[in-house]
Parts: structure tokens; C-alpha cells; sequence
């Protein structure tokens, strides 16, 4: 039996790893870095281990210090959750050799599964469907790479060996783009996976992405958890997932099964892993497989009852799994969206900063597990989720509405999030009607632009409910000096509210009396209200009454009503976009590293040019040029951590 569990990771993911350690009995032992230092998952824990360094390399991605840890805390076993180590076989051969107990699968298995290209000869051997491919060769001309191409077929993929996500992969449709993109991927290739090796694969244009959960014994036993649908994905990455798998002929889910089971006994798996397939009309065809616990285990868990972790934790010590293929049953259906700091109506640009204030949905068939509380700052630094809102129920459209209650009933203040974009999937007859493939998210720019449904009515409504507290009304007695806003005194207020869509002004008297809407230069009516502890139950026409929760700052309220929450900045220079500020300043809009300096001074750009370059959360932003002239000052330099707002370039106008 493990007695304390070193778990290598952070965030949501340590936060489910040390919850499932103590429900198998044993004490958990939190790795963080410095600046990990305030998050939830490290309290939690019953003993939390400082990784000595500033960088990733230094912590988190440092197999020395991982099982230093290890050893300085007493702990005698370490699972590494997903991402950073968790399919590095270094880390598990390193547990071996200070008699750590490795909570995954054996480093052979790792390393099979993690080269693409050796994993699709090994599961076709099995028998196992795969898409026709080839690898290119080292040195390989362009007649070589066209006949590896003609045995392949177009459309094709280039895709690299050592690696996923996403990078190193290229699309060809025609012979001629064939070498670019060859050599295009092989050096994205070096660059992410120390390998440049890549292999060709034929491309599918419409596909749906189903995986199968598996669990493996040191006994032999191999069992299937049924199957998932991971299909709504932008940039590679998963967004929703459920179980199980829509609109999948029993035929085709059986064998799907039945394949899985055959790839993990190819390779002698133990612990939980995961085979992913492509699926089209045409069948279904070997993707990969992921040597670890997914980051969406826990839709498998809700319709299945079980307990990944738990079951990891028993079969990393040698007990046999207890219980067989028959006694595994699924029941009803499960749905996960991941909500992220990022803004996807800017390319998916990350939003890290400090949660203020957070309130997580409950109810009947609910879980949440997040990475953050009341107070959490969501650091550049690290992977944009915060946290996974799951649902379970009787049948797949009862579920999808649960998730959709869960984010409208979300209160999150501090951080902006891809809420709505979640929203308006959930909402869509595409995604409804389970028609969705894996290039859905990215062909459909109206679910990134999406707001909340009625937006301008909602947004009216919130700043109508706000105008109206008891608060306010109070604060309206007291000038006070915020640009953007006005101060008018108790008799009648008024206030201009920003958000990222536009601008909301209001006014009201005291409370009880009906605040009004400008629309279109034309104070209007809009609702009348009664407050309690900023609670405000708003009447608007036809004596329709609705509940919202008002939480007020200096310079920012939030506002929660049925339809979700409005966030408002109450200060104009509050609302930054990457082209924002004084004309004339570039300022960071978002805390990051500067990566690269594009201009030096005396430069003369043109309005849109490419000033500097951020890094924050794993991608990279260019801060534009908001008008032509000269650079007068460059106050950055590359590497530099800057914080929001901080100014790095100055440009005299022309």
C-alpha cells in the first residue's frame, strides 16, 4: 500500500491527485514553484515541497528535483498527472532507481506509444485499423519524398514522430507544396520535441475524434471504460468532452472497444491510458496513444461510477484490478467543458490575473474541478485552464443543459474566460444535434465571437441592476475622480460602464425608482428594483422580476443575472487591447516575457507595425504600432517579465 503520494504536477489536476490519495488512505505531498506558492492545490496537501528556480525546466519539467522531492518528503510513490512529465520515460526510471513506486505505465510502453510513427506499426500488426503513412527517411530527396507520398495519397499530413498538439504537422493537398512543408515541419519538429523525424499520414477531411479508456494490470487483465467524443477542439486542443461517444454505430463502438484493448496488451500496459481514433464514415483508424490519465478522466468516471485514480494507485503497487470486463456498465451521460483565462474573440488570447472572487455551481449531478478559488492569481506562466465544469444525467440533452446552467450560474470576477464560447457551443444545433467534427470550432468565427445570448438586452439589465443597489446610491454621495464615469449626487447618477463589447451608460435616482437606458441617444426606462446585501431583484416590463448578485469595486463591478455574468470597467483607460493606451505608448496588455524587441529607436513605423513580441501562456502576442511615426524610446529587453500596463515603446507621432 502507497503511504504518501508525491504528486508531480499542479493546478486542477493536483488539486483531483491529492483529493484521490486521500480517499485511498494515504498522505499527499504538493510540489510548487515560487510562484505557485498561493494556489489552493498546495494547501490542500499534507506536506508541500518548494521546487528550487525560476523556470520550467528548473521545477516542474526537473526529474532531479521531482524525485528530490520525493525523497526529502518521505514520500514512496509519485504520480505525474498529465502534461510536463507524465509521458517522459525518464521520470518513471528514476523512480526505479530510488525505489520510488511509479503511478503510470512502464517506460517501454512510454516510449513506444510516444513515437507516432512506430506506434502505428506496432498496433497495425495488432490489427488494428491505421490511416496509409510513411516516414520520410533522414536526407530524403524530393523524388523520395514523392514516392513516399504516392503510396500515402493525397490530401496528406505531415506530422512529427516524437510529439502532438498540433505542432510539427502540416497539410499538403497538392505534390508541389510537398517539400515546404516537409522541411516546415521538421525543423517546428526539432524545435518541440528535440527530433526532427516526421512521418506522412493520409488526411481526413472531416473527422470525428473518439477515444477509448483503458485500464491494465500487472496481472494481464486489460480492461475498456467505454468510449468518449473529444471532437469540439480549437488549435488540436480539447474544449468539450463527453461520454459517450454521439451518434456512433454499436458495430463500430464494439470494435473501437475491442481495439483498444488489443493496442494496451501490445505493449503489456498498466495503469490508465487512453487510444484515440479518427472516425468518418469509412470507419475508424488508430490516432495515438496517450500513456496517462487524461484531463478528461472525469466524464469516464461519472458514467461509470468508478475511480481512475484510485484504480491507478491499487495497480501501481501490483493488485490485480478488482473487478472484470462485466462488472464495468455505463450509465446515463456526461459532459465536460474546459473553462479557460483566454479571450477567443482575439485569437484565443490569454487573460492570466488574479480571480477575485469565485462561486462554482452546485447542484444534483454537478462536479467542478478546478485550479482556483476566491483570490487565485492565474499565472503567464503556465496552461490557460482554470478549471473543468462537468455534468452527469439521464440522457444527453438533460446533460448539456446542466453544463449550460453551471456557466450561466458561474460568478467569476478578476478573469476573463472563454464562458461564452462554451455557452454558445452548448447552445448550437450543430453541437446539439452531435454533428460536430474536429474542424468545427475553427470554421465557425461566430462561436468565438460569441456573447451571451440577447446580449444587448443582458448587458442592459446588468448595468440597470448595478445603478440600482443600495451601494451605489450610497457611493453617489461622494464625488469620486474616475475617468469615464460621472458623478451627479444622490438625486439622479449616471455611469458609463465598458466592457469588451462597448459601452453601457445608465441613471437612476434613489433606489425604487426606475433607472434608464441610452440607447441610441434616448434615455429609456429600463427596470425598477428592490436591494438587499447586493442583491437586486430588477422588474422590467410586465412585472417579469429577476435576480441579480452585485459585487463592487473601486473601478469595476460584476453583475450576475439568469443569463450569466457582466463584467464592467468603471475607469476608460481600464479597457487595453493590444493596440491600446495613449497614442504614441505601447503598453504590455497582459502580464508575459518579452521575447523579441522589433524596433529600435529613431525606427519609423507605420500605423500596425510589430513593436514587441510577449510570450503569456505558452503563445506568443505582437503589440502593434496604434499610428505611424518614430520610435522615440524602447524601455524592454528581450526576456524582460512585464506586468499590465508597463510601458515598453514610445513613438513620436509623424
Amino acid at each position: 500500500m502507497i503511504r504518501r503520494l508525491l504528486v508531480a504536477n499542479r493546478g486542477e489536476i493536483a488539486r483531483r491527485l491529492i483529493r484521490g490519495a486521500h480517499e485511498s488512505g494515504c498522505e499527499a505531498v504538493a510540489v510548487y514553484a515560487a510562484d505557485d506558492a498561493g494556489s489552493p492545490y498546495v494547501g490542500e496537501a499534507d506536506v508541500a515541497v518548494l521546487l528550487p528556480g525560476a523556470s520550467l525546466a528548473e521545477t516542474y519539467l526537473s526529474t532531479a528535483a521531482l524525485v528530490g522531492a520525493a525523497a526529502l518528503s518521505g514520500a514512496d510513490a509519485l504520480h505525474p498527472g498529465y502534461g510536463f512529465l507524465s509521458e517522459n520515460p525518464a521520470l518513471p526510471e528514476a523512480c526505479a532507481e530510488a525505489d520510488i513506486v511509479w503511478v503510470g505505465p512502464s517506460p517501454d510502453a512510454m516510449r513506444v506509444m510516444g513515437h507516432k510513427a512506430r506506434a502505428k506499426a506496432l498496433v497495425a500488426q495488432a490489427g488494428v485499423p491505421v490511416l496509409p503513412s510513411a516516414v520520410v527517411e533522414s536526407g530524403a530527396d524530393d523524388a523520395a519524398l514523392e514516392t513516399a507520398a504516392a503510396g500515402v495519397g493525397y490530401p496528406l499530413l505531415v506530422k512529427a514522430s516524437a510529439g502532438g498538439g498540433g505542432r510539427g504537422m502540416r497539410l499538403v493537398r497538392a505534390p508541389g507544396d510537398l517539400a515546404d512543408a516537409v522541411a516546415a515541419a521538421q525543423r517546428e519538429a526539432a524545435g518541440a520535441f528535440g527530433s526532427d523525424e516526421v512521418f506522412l499520414e493520409r488526411y481526413l477531411e472531416a473527422p470525428r475524434h473518439v477515444e477509448v479508456q483503458v485500464m491494465g494490470d500487472r496481472h494481464g487483465t486489460v480492461l475498456h471504460l467505454f468510449d468518449r467524443e473529444c471532437s469540439v477542439q480549437r488549435r488540436h486542443q480539447k474544449v468539450v468532452e463527453e461520454a459517450p461517444a454521439v451518434l456512433v454505430p454499436a458495430v463500430t463502438r464494439r470494435q473501437m472497444w475491442d481495439a483498444a484493448v488489443a493496442v494496451a496488451q501490445a505493449v503489456g500496459y498498466t495503469g490508465a491510458g487512453t487510444v484515440e481514433y479518427l472516425v468518418d464514415a469509412s470507419g475508424f483508424y488508430f490516432l495515438e496513444m496517450n500513456t496517462r490519465l487524461q484531463v478528461e478522466h472525469g466524464v469516464t468516471e461519472l458514467v461509470t461510477g468508478l475511480d481512475l485514480v484510485g484504480l491507478q494507485l491499487a495497480v501501481a503497487v501490483g493488485h490485480p484490478l478488482p473487478l472484470s470486463q462485466a462488472d464495468v456498465l455505463s450509465n446515463g451521460h456526461a459532459v465536460e467543458v474546459r473553462l479557460c483565462a483566454e479571450r477567443p474573440r482575439e485569437d484565443y488570447r490569454p487573460t492570466p490575473g488574479a480571480a477575485t472572487h469565485v462561486r462554482w455551481a452546485r447542484g444534483p449531478g454537478l462536479r467542478t474541478d478546478s485550479a482556483i478559488e476566491s483570490g487565485t492569481v492565474v499565472s503567464p506562466a503556465y496552461d490557460s485552464l482554470v478549471a473543468k465544469l462537468m455534468a452527469h444525467g439521464r440522457d444527453r440533452a438533460s446533460t448539456v443543459a446542466r453544463v449550460s446552467h453551471a456557466l450561466r450560474a458561474l460568478e467569476l470576477d478578476g478573469l476573463e474566460t472563454n464562458r461564452q464560447l462554451l455557452s454558445a457551443v452548448l447552445d448550437d444545433a450543430t453541437f446539439q444535434q452531435g454533428e460536430a467534427d474536429v474542424h468545427y470550432l475553427d470554421s465557425r468565427p461566430d462561436l468565438r465571437d460569441a456573447a451571451f445570448p440577447d446580449e444587448t438586452r443582458h448587458r442592459h439589465a446588468a448595468a440597470a441592476a448595478f445603478c440600482l443597489t443600495d451601494e451605489r446610491a450610497a457611493r453617489s454621495l461622494v464625488p469620486v475622480p474616475a475617468a469615464g464615469w460621472r458623478n451627479i449626487g444622490r438625486a439622479l447618477h449616471a455611469d458609463a460602464l465598458t466592457d469588451i463589447v462597448g459601452t453601457v451608460e445608465v441613471r437612476a435616482a434613489v433606489p425604487g425608482e426606475p433607472a434608464s437606458v441610452l440607447v441610441d441617444g434616448e434615455w429609456r426606462a429600463a427596470a425598477t428594483a428592490q436591494t438587499r446585501d447586493g442583491i437586486v431583484d430588477l422588474v422590467t416590463g410586465g412585472d417579469l422580476r429577476r435576480r441579480h448578485r452585485i459585487r463592487l469595486t473601486t473601478h469595476r463591478v460584476d453583475v450576475n443575472g439568469p443569463e450569466g455574468q457582466s463584467s464592467f470597467a468603471l475607469r476608460a483607460e481600464d479597457d487595453h487591447d493590444e493596440r491600446g493606451g495613449v497614442a504614441g505608448e505601447c503598453r504590455a496588455p497582459l502580464p508575459g516575457t518579452v521575447t523579441k524587441v522589433l524596433v529600435e529607436e529613431g525606427d519609423v513605423v507605420a500605423e500596425g507595425d510589430g513593436l514587441v513580441v510577449l510570450e503569456a501562456m505558452k503563445m506568443e502576442h505582437t503589440l502593434r504600432a496604434n499610428g505611424a511615426g518614430t520610435v522615440a524610446t524602447v524601455t524592454c529587453v528581450v526576456d524582460q517579465q512585464v506586468d499590465v500596463h508597463d510601458l515598453l515603446v514610445t513613438v513620436e507621432p509623424a
